[in-house]
């Protein structure tokens, strides 16, 4: 029974894999963005005419007209968070990539969430911590910008051994995995786009925080469920290559996620701070697994084994 759940689930992850991977999702979800940026635009515009309209319904629309443009970077990040949930069957690497990637983006969506704090442009320099906000998001995009790019040319290179084992039933557990966390990641959409309009109230939910920013509950939350997704794996990982090397990997790599999470809930600045500790952790650890496997791969042993 617990075999045949996995395939189906597997097989509800390949139907879901081919749509997203599409080229006519890619512009599904560019039309979306623009729809939401023209549809966030008129909404505010009608709350600026009937201001009434706001105390009932969407009521954590903002009433500048700059907060537009956080609306369709938001939906974009989403579908990149989507690729993140397919990224598990693939290699642990791949999927910790991915993770960076966006982490950053939500940095970078966050410089825009800041710049619709502003009443106008022409207020920029009169409000001193918002613009250091929107500095200090702006400069921290741009190293974790780097520190995935370092990441990526270190996955690239490091020496990869395939595992002549039969890793069939691994990949399917992955898939599964993975479709469930999808399960897990729609439900915190719909959660957190009823908070954000309003319709949702957060003290029902039990986190009334939810009402001051959504954020705080959807991207922290999901990413605790990754991190109990990835030791999951990890311990299921053993059964096909238990090497050093590669256990202490995936260990730092399921650090590495933990900080990000703990980044994801911390205070500016400290959010950047320990969001580019972790991604230098990981990619630490890539280049020690690097250096480790050259090492061993000089010596040559004939049951060296990769992910």
């Amino acid at each position: 029974m617990f075999i045949a759940m996995r395939r189906a689930l597997a097989g509800a992850y390949d139907g879901l894999l081919e749509i997203a991977k599409k080229d006519s999702a890619e512009r599904i979800v560019a039309a979306i963005a623009a729809a939401g940026f023209l549809g966030h635009l008129l909404l505010v515009g009608v709350i600026r005419i009937f201001p009434g309209i706001q105390q009932t319904l969407f009521q954590g629309l903002d009433r500048s007209f700059l907060h537009a443009v956080y609306t369709p970077f938001s939906i974009i990040l989403f579908y990149e968070v989507l690729l993140l949930v397919f990224s598990l069957a693939e290699s642990h690497t791949v999927e910790v990539a991915k993770q960076y990637q966006v982490v950053s983006l939500i940095v970078v969506r966050r410089v825009f969430k800041d710049i619709g704090n502003f009443e106008s442009f022409e207020r920029w320099f009169a409000e001193t911590e918002a613009v250091r906000a929107v500095l200090v998001d702006m400069g921290g995009a741009v190293l974790m910008f780097i520190l995935v790019t370092v990441f990526v040319w270190l996955h690239r290179i490091v020496p990869k051994v395939p595992i002549h084992r039969d890793l069939n039933g691994f990949i399917e557990f992955k898939k599964a995995s993975a479709t469930v966390l999808l399960v897990v990641l729609s439900v915190l959409a719909m959660v957190n786009m009823g908070v954000w309009l309003g319709l949702v109230p957060g003290t029902v939910l039990g986190f009334p925080e939810l009402l001051k920013n959504a954020d705080v509950f959807f991207f922290p939350y999901f990413f605790e469920f990754m991190i109990f997704t990835d030791v999951f794996i990890l311990i299921l990982s053993l059964a096909y290559y238990d090497r050093y090397e590669h256990v202490f990997r995936n260990a730092g790599f399921i650090i590495s996620t933990i900080l990000l999470r703990l980044s994801l809930s911390a205070e500016k600045p400290f959010d950047i701070g320990v969001g580019l500790i972790a991604m230098a952790y990981g990619t630490a650890v890539l280049a020690v697994f690097g250096w480790y496997s050259s090492v061993v791969n000089a010596k040559g042993p004939a049951n060296q084994v990769t992910a």
